[in-house]
């Protein structure tokens, strides 16, 4: 039986994000009206496919402002996974960061190629780095736009300049899933070639999927390869056709709210940047902003609370109603420091305390003002 809570401040949406009731009820009715398989032969099956062919449209023009390739998944992960067997890879080098999510760089791995780790300057890829470590064989660049566990983001445009001149041939990959949505995705401006978005991290009810760019052979044989994996190889299963759907009115809706829901989660951010950063806490210890508001999205809040292990304060406010993260959902149960936190250069005990605040449109002030009172008591009784 569900506990009966007070208070419930749900500040976790960059793992699964607060539903959007308008959005769920979308679903409901595509799911009322589209639930043939689109692979069948009658006439309702024929419309679906038409259907499904227009939510790619929707869902490319709204990342990118263009009609690109799309490739449906169930999630993010599903999707990166499927990146292992395509054989572009082979005798190649793949360059990315230590900061990529788990899902991504065990894709990266599985590809088989030499994979190269750019250094960081400044928490940010170091350009110089970049140069030296792409050549004529780099197959492809696989990098966040914003980062998942710190918020980070990267200088897509600057970053695409150097690996066009050098690696013109290589894949620039963005993985956006904490970006679409969110902030402008420079899609033309960085030259991008595949970006990602997630239903769950948008308050849709599932779905994913990547958006890759039609005037890229490259990227157009990707697409290719993705749908041989779901008619051929069986390895993914058909996408959902209404969770498909509603993805693409989802992506629609928050790209249409965009700068309303930017300037909401901007202020809840700036708001508990101020009130975290303006004492020491019961320990004597100042909190750490792991990045800068100019630095990072809005949308994600990361501190260093020093000398307090984040995995014991996530379990003591979970009792309280409040919801938050010690870093990446997919590695919350580990007994290992934050792996994006030693590749910044935090040492293994500041790697424990990281603690990561997400906010969604549905977000409140009143919610960040309860979340410090509350989180500043279970300090006190650490």
């Amino acid at each position: 039986m569900e506990r009966k809570l007070k208070t419930r401040i749900y500040f976790d949406n960059a793992a699964a994000a607060v539903p959007d009731a308008k959005i769920l009820g979308r679903n409901y009715e595509y799911a009322s009206r589209w639930y043939a398989n689109q692979e069948a032969a009658h006439d309702l099956a024929y419309q679906l496919r038409q259907t499904m062919e227009d939510a790619k449209e929707r869902i490319a023009k709204a990342l990118t402002g263009n009609l690109e390739e799309v490739f449906w998944g169930s999630c993010g992960t599903d999707l990166f996974r499927l990146l292992s067997g395509f054989d572009y890879f082979d005798n190649g080098n793949i360059v990315t960061t230590g900061l990529e999510h788990p899902a991504l760089r065990a894709a990266l791995r599985g590809t088989g190629a030499e994979l190269r780790l750019l250094r960081l300057k400044n928490d940010h890829i170091d350009l110089d780095n970049l140069a030296k470590s792409i050549d004529k064989d780099t197959k492809m660049l696989a990098i966040h736009h914003v980062q998942s566990e710190t918020g980070m983001t990267q200088d897509l445009a600057a970053v695409s300049k150097i690996l066009k001149e050098v690696a013109p041939n290589a894949i620039f990959l963005a993985d956006t899933i904490q970006a679409a949505g969110k902030i402008e995705i420079p899609w033309n401006e960085a030259r991008l070639d595949v970006i990602s978005t997630s239903g769950h991290k948008l308050g849709s009810p599932g779905g994913a999927a990547l958006v890759m760019r039609k005037a890229n052979p490259v990227t157009v044989k990707l697409n290719s390869y993705l749908e041989s994996c779901r008619k051929e190889r069986y390895l993914i299963g058909r996408a959902e056709p209404s969770t498909a759907i509603t993805l693409s009115r989802c992506v629609e809706k928050r790209c249409r709210e965009m700068q309303k829901s930017f300037d909401k989660v901007f202020v809840i951010n700036q708001f508990l940047r101020d009130k975290l950063s303006e004492k020491p806490l019961p320990n004597g210890e100042k909190v750490k902003l792991t990045t800068s508001n100019e630095n990072s999205s809005p949308y994600i809040l990361h501190f260093i609370a020093k000398g307090y292990q984040s995995g014991v304060l996530v379990r003591m406010l979970s009792e309280k109603g409040v919801y938050f993260s010690a870093g990446s959902a997919c590695q919350a149960e580990t007994n290992r420091p934050s792996e994006a936190l030693t590749a910044l250069g935090y040492n293994r005990n500041d790697a424990f305390s990281g603690i990561r605040l997400s906010f969604s449109p549905e977000s409140t002030l009143q919610e960040a003002k309860r979340f410090i009172e509350i989180f500043l008591k279970a300090l006190k009784d650490y």
